[in-house]
């Protein structure tokens, strides 16, 4: 049970020397830090030393009254007055005051408006106690963390708030009304489309974060600065409304797993995709092909006598047509498709989603662009094209094997041609 004696303060002001006094002895029993005033003045001075929970004024307290609410808008107040005309109560309803007693004022009453209202202010007390200690372990933990049920933010770390340039949630609201709003990268599994279908499915947010792998957790936000960050986000349910959301910036680990792949996947001296690449894609390709039944197509291209330009011209101009073309060609090659030096003069090209017929019509349009291409030195450069498709049962040996056959049928057919087998 609280002590009201020893957790609430009271300022009482009260012009009649006598009802003060014995309403004070009253009083103290619910409060042991109970201050006095015969006026308002008084009674101002006093409010701004002690900051009491509750105020009881006659209305002769009017003034006091709003200079104290000027002060402290949420200020406790409890009017007793002789005075029951309308044009008093409309003004203590303007004060949005707790109470508004007639003189002579039971005892009985006052004690209990006094009692309910102490309770109030004492649990709101221990919540806004709750909150600032929850708001300095957040922040002492130097987090990017949140409690929002998605809608509104209950509590939000100063490093979230300074991610995003502001100093309080208000602020944030401001750049962000709809919190969702910084999902906004489209590129990301977790972004504000998915997540708001998700929901329109009966599915919290809670759930679709837990349904995506937890090394696909990985959002793309803009900071103040509108630099892009890399932040790995985690959740924990508070309750059956509010989440305990946590951003851990990984930008640096991203650009290192980048760089790695980099080096791991580039061909060192196109700049294009190796066969290190080629491989990991293809296998999972296939999969796909097997498990939903949909269209794949290879296609190895190869350089038409390109030993004569190395014979002819040296390595260095040999290498510098091999960039050429591979950056002609990349440049063409759609975002769902992949293209990668294989080996020496030899490049291979994957057309996902791609039945035989339509990679064909895709290899002609890259031969008549690569047959118009010159090089300074070297002059014209011609590439012939083997295509085929995926079949059941395919490998990528397998795969590999009747499109490097139909690469040969191109070779002895002219050359800058295309031949496939199906």
């Amino acid at each position: 049970m609280h002590n009201y004696k020893r957790e609430i303060s009271i300022l009482y002001v009260e012009n009649e020397k006598d009802i003060m006094e014995s309403y004070a002895k009253e009083l103290q029993k619910v409060s042991q830090n109970l201050f006095t005033a015969d006026n308002g003045e008084e009674g101002l001075k006093l409010y701004k030393k002690h900051k009491p929970d509750i105020i009881i004024s006659d209305m002769n307290g009017l003034e006091m009254t709003k200079a104290i609410k000027e002060i402290d808008e949420n200020a406790n107040v409890i009017f007793t007055t002789t005075n029951n005309e309308s044009a008093y109560l409309l003004e203590a309803i303007k004060l949005h005051v707790e109470g508004y007693l007639l003189k002579p004022v039971e005892k009985k009453l006052l004690l209990k408006i006094v009692k309910k209202l102490s309770r109030t202010i004492i649990l709101e007390k221990e919540n806004k106690e709750q909150r600032e200690l929850l708001q300095y372990i957040i922040d002492s933990e130097n987090s990017i963390t949140i409690i929002t049920n998605t809608t509104n933010i209950s509590f939000a770390s100063k490093s979230f708030l300074s991610f995003f340039g502001a100093s309080t949630i208000q602020e944030f609201k401001q750049k962000f009304p709809i919190l969702l709003d910084i999902f906004s990268n489209s590129d990301d599994l977790i972004n504000k489309f998915s997540i708001t279908q998700s929901m329109k499915n009966n599915i919290d947010f809670y759930e679709f974060i837990h349904n995506i792998d937890e090394s696909s957790r990985v959002v793309t936000l803009k900071n103040i600065d509108n630099e892009e960050k890399s932040l790995y986000i985690n959740i924990s349910k508070i309750n059956d409304l509010n989440y305990l959301i946590n951003f851990t910036d990984i930008t640096k680990l991203t650009q290192e797993k980048e760089a790695t792949e980099l080096k791991l996947y580039q061909d060192s001296l196109t700049g294009i995709n190796n066969r290190e690449k080629f491989e990991e894609v293809i296998y999972y390709e296939l999969k796909q092909s097997k498990r939903y039944n949909r269209s794949l197509s290879l296609a190895i291209l190869d350089i038409d006598k390109f030993k004569d330009f190395n014979d002819t011209y040296g390595h260095l101009i040999g290498d510098e047509v091999l960039i050429m073309l591979s950056e002609e060609i990349q440049k063409h090659t759609r975002e769902s498709d992949l293209f990668a030096r294989w080996g020496g003069e030899e490049f291979v090209l994957l057309f996902s989603n791609t039945n035989l017929q339509n990679a064909m019509n895709l290899a002609e349009n890259f031969r008549q662009i690569i047959e118009k291409l010159k090089h300074k030195s070297a002059g014209s450069v011609t590439v012939s094209f083997g295509l085929t498709e995926y079949k059941k049962g395919d490998t990528l040996k397998s795969m590999f094997k009747r499109a490097d056959d139909a690469l040969y049928e191109a070779k002895n057919s002219g050359r800058n041609c295309i031949r496939s087998i199906s």
